[in-house]
């Protein structure tokens, strides 16, 4: 049985923040209440919707979730809204555009429960599907283990925080998301995490990431640019900012291409002055690079 506020103390607390998503969210919560894991809450942090979300929500789930409502402040705010009225063990979020595959939590828990205090999350492996629900691009697999220099440059994190099961202790003692990050709060999170605890990765397929063209609030390069480039600066050693820089200007480099072909090239020359040498990633900027030129994927 899921618990309910008032009844056992749940295991896992699931926190899904959502704006203007009623369809969506509706299918990231039915894959919740698929779990074959059911020893958990759900609350769900409507952030300033317009759309009848809430009203939608109380109809649909009723008494099964725990709705709170903020008037649109952002998702690291919601999420930390989120788990202060978490009772579990564990915190799993959702993307309210994101799925669940049915043994998500089992398998999550279930590594939790038998890892070392040095443990503090767990993640796992994604694929993805378009916005019509429909298969996307093909899986995406982690490393064995998420380190502190993998997070601080590429952190290798398929599904983001919608894979990962984090302990509540280690969440609260981070002190959550960073409110004042619009874009990569997450990346900002792994950081500060694997410099205290590890962080293994389940090969398992767990998840499903939703890819489409629509944003929450007002993103855009410059956005993505001013967030990573506001995380890198925290990086107390000096070679992995550098490191950390280098790839951040790679990635404006491929997000600029297509569109921006002058400013992207920007990108390109600032990210090998910041950064000649090879970056801790699987393929070199070089023949990344390449491709882009070629047309290439």
């Amino acid at each position: 049985m899921t618990a309910q506020f008032g009844e056992e103390t749940p295991v896992v607390s699931v926190v899904i923040p959502t704006n203007n998503r009623k369809l969506w969210v509706t299918e990231a919560l039915d894959s919740v209440f698929d779990q074959s894991y059911t020893n958990f809450e759900v609350i769900v942090v409507d952030d300033g919707s317009e759309d009848g979300t809430s009203e939608h929500l109380r109809e649909r789930f009723g008494d099964r979730i725990r709705l709170l409502r903020t008037e649109g402040t952002n998702c690291p705010t919601a999420r930390n809204q989120g788990a202060s009225h978490a009772r579990g063990k564990y915190l799993a979020f959702l993307d309210d555009d994101d799925r669940w595959y049915p043994e998500k939590l089992e398998k999550q828990v279930a590594f939790m429960a038998i890892a070392g205090p040095e443990v503090g999350m767990v993640g796992s492996a994604c694929d993805h599907m378009d916005k019509d629900g429909k298969p996307f691009w093909k899986p995406s697999y982690p490393d064995n283990e998420m380190t502190y220099e993998n997070a601080c440059v590429k952190p290798k994190l398929p599904g983001a925080s919608s894979g990962c099961l984090i302990r509540t202790d280690v969440f609260n003692e981070l002190g959550g998301f960073d409110l004042e990050l619009t874009r990569n709060q997450d990346r900002d999170l792994w950081i500060r995490l694997t410099r205290k605890y590890r962080v293994p990765m389940l090969q398992d397929v767990l998840s499903t990431v939703r890819i489409h063209g629509t944003q929450r609030r007002g993103v855009n390069t410059d956005t993505i640019e001013q967030c990573r480039l506001e995380i890198n600066r925290r990086i107390p050693e000096r070679s992995v900012r550098r490191k950390a820089d280098g790839w951040t200007y790679f990635h404006l480099f491929n997000l600029n291409w297509k569109d921006k072909k002058g400013k992207a090239l920007a990108y390109l020359i600032r990210s090998f002055i910041v950064c000649p040498a090879p970056l801790p990633i699987r393929e070199n900027r070089v023949k990344m690079a390449i491709r882009r030129f070629l047309g290439r994927r």
